[in-house]
């Protein structure tokens, strides 16, 4: 009788240490940590969002490092536009005037603007330009249009509608996420210069009623 009881005994451990090893190769596998975003950047024309980095935007213009305290979005003309200046925004829809401010101002924005990612090539036309200083008066910007790459990766887009009763200019809600772009140098006048980083509730506004909301007041 002894001897049988432990025959179960040893037969009941077995079935435990079978039952173990068969929950632990059923375990799901842990996933595998998102990789921490970079922490420099250099100049490239092959853009990732991987490869935007994690600091607050900020930009090199034509061999300076520019700080950026402003950053927002609004329509210009049949699309939205991003802007990031180096201008801060007194209140949401402030309009910029300082002469010697710069500014990345980027173009071609769908209508349909919302959470997801944006790209322009360095080898499609437009994209947007970059207010810069003129190298021969740093007193004075000019607009420096050329090659041009970027990408907005947009995780939050927090926005109202055009309010057709509300004032000719509204803020209209923020948005987050991340934004590198390139500007081509010439060789001459103008280096390599880029903005890249992350950006927090940046402001969303409509200066005047974008020209994609029919006009209500038009003759028909």
């Amino acid at each position: 009788m002894f001897r049988r009881s432990i025959l179960i005994l040893l037969a009941l451990g077995g079935l435990s240490a079978c039952s173990d090893a068969s929950d632990a190769s059923e375990a799901p596998a842990t996933a595998a940590a998102a990789p921490a975003a970079p922490t420099t950047f250099e100049y490239t024309e092959s853009l990732s969002v991987d490869a935007i980095p994690g600091f607050p935007a900020k930009g090199v213009a034509n061999g300076r490092e520019i700080a950026i305290q402003a950053v927002y979005f609004q329509p210009r003309f049949d699309e939205w536009g991003l802007t990031l200046s180096t201008e801060a925004l007194d209140r949401p829809t402030a309009v910029g005037g300082s002469a010697d401010a710069e500014s990345v101002n980027l173009s071609g924005l769908p209508q349909e603007l919302g959470v997801g990612t944006y790209t322009h090539t360095i080898e499609q036309r437009g994209g947007g330009y970059f207010q810069i200083k003129k190298p021969d008066d740093p007193t004075r910007t000019t607009s420096w249009n050329t090659s041009t790459a970027y990408i907005v990766h947009i995780t939050k887009w927090e926005v109202e509608p055009w309010n057709p009763e509300g004032s000719i200019f509204q803020d209209a809600g923020r948005a987050s996420g991340k934004v590198v772009a390139v500007f081509r140098g010439n060789g001459n006048d103008f280096q390599n210069s880029w903005v890249a980083g992350t950006f927090e509730d940046a402001v969303v506004r409509y200066m005047g009623r974008p020209r994609w909301i029919p006009d209500p007041n038009a003759a028909e």
